[in-house]
């Protein structure tokens, strides 16, 4: 058994090619304990997921997939970020324990976008290590390891994401190697991106929207093959055979993450106003000012 730890939906605009409850439907079908949704750059697929889960006494996992830029981002806002190489974006899988872990998520995502152009955000890794309370990190890229070892002291993993392609070898050695130096533990996963193989071709036909190509010119841009469905659990015991313990970790994270969308509560700020008006006192003096401002009277 294993739980999807890296799945993006509709919501990862042009990348994602099913819906939120699409997921959830199918990880239940499988008979999977848990199920992560994290979109790139955002948690607006949570709701749908969170609503349909619910439903179907699934668990939901919350986070996203920020995209870590330049060391130098801090200071950068109102978009001045697009202006940086997308060659330097690395992917990073946050997940929250808690509700203050999925604040933290928030606050993150809302200085990524407030400097990035529209639809993207970039954060730098010390935002990042600041704002980890309450956060599990899956790390992607090897590198990054050494800089949220120490943050994330027991709750950073590197994932070992596997596609059946012949260059995520190398790739994975590497990481692996990595990982052991620092001693932080392997954890298992593939890149989900629908719930059925039969999405493959929307995918394929959202990755050319998204980068301008057409399929005959896609092939830089577009995954190697089908393997960014969801898995049923055989088939992830076939693919991690030489290494259950990394798929096992994939549950373990599943339980220790607590926090779900039912959690959360609107608090809106006090309306209270000096001279003891009340709010819709308020409200009224100001809908009648403005009807008068506009039709006279």
């Amino acid at each position: 058994m294993y739980a999807p730890l890296w799945v993006k939906s509709n919501f990862s605009f042009l990348e994602g090619a099913s819906h939120p409850q699409e997921l959830v439907e199918r990880a239940h079908a499988l008979g999977l304990p848990a199920l992560a949704i994290t979109d790139r750059d955002g948690v607006s697929g949570l709701v749908r997921a969170h609503v349909r889960a619910r439903e179907l006494g699934l668990k939901l996992l919350c986070g996203a997939q920020v995209t870590v830029g330049a060391a130098d981002l801090a200071g950068l806002v109102d978009g001045d970020a697009g202006s940086l190489g997308a060659d330097n974006d690395r992917p990073l899988v946050l997940l929250a324990r808690t509700r203050e872990g999925h604040s933290s998520l928030c606050r993150l995502l809302s200085r990524g976008h407030a400097r990035g152009p529209r639809g993207q955000a970039r954060v730098s890794l010390a935002e990042v290590a600041a704002a980890r309370e309450g956060l599990t990190a899956l790390c992607l890229d090897p590198d990054m390891l050494p800089a949220l070892r120490e943050p994330f002291a027991g709750e950073l993993f590197a994932l070992c994401p596997r596609h059946r392609e012949a260059r995520e070898r190398e790739t994975e050695a590497r990481a692996r190697a990595i990982a052991a130096r620092l001693e932080v533990p392997i954890v298992a996963g593939h890149e989900v991106l629908y719930h059925d193989v039969a999405r493959r071709p929307l995918q394929d036909i959202l990755t050319c929207v998204r980068h301008g190509a057409t399929i005959s010119t896609a092939s830089a841009f577009t995954r190697a093959n089908a393997e960014h469905a969801l898995h049923d659990p055989r088939a992830m015991q076939a693919l991690f055979h030489d290494d259950p313990a990394a798929l096992a970790r994939t549950l373990e994270i599943a339980e220790r993450c607590a926090f779900n969308p039912g959690q959360l509560r609107y608090r809106y700020p006090s309306g209270a106003l000096a001279d003891g008006t009340s709010e819709a006192d308020r409200l009224r003096a100001l809908t009648f000012e403005g009807a008068r401002g506009r039709y006279g009277g």
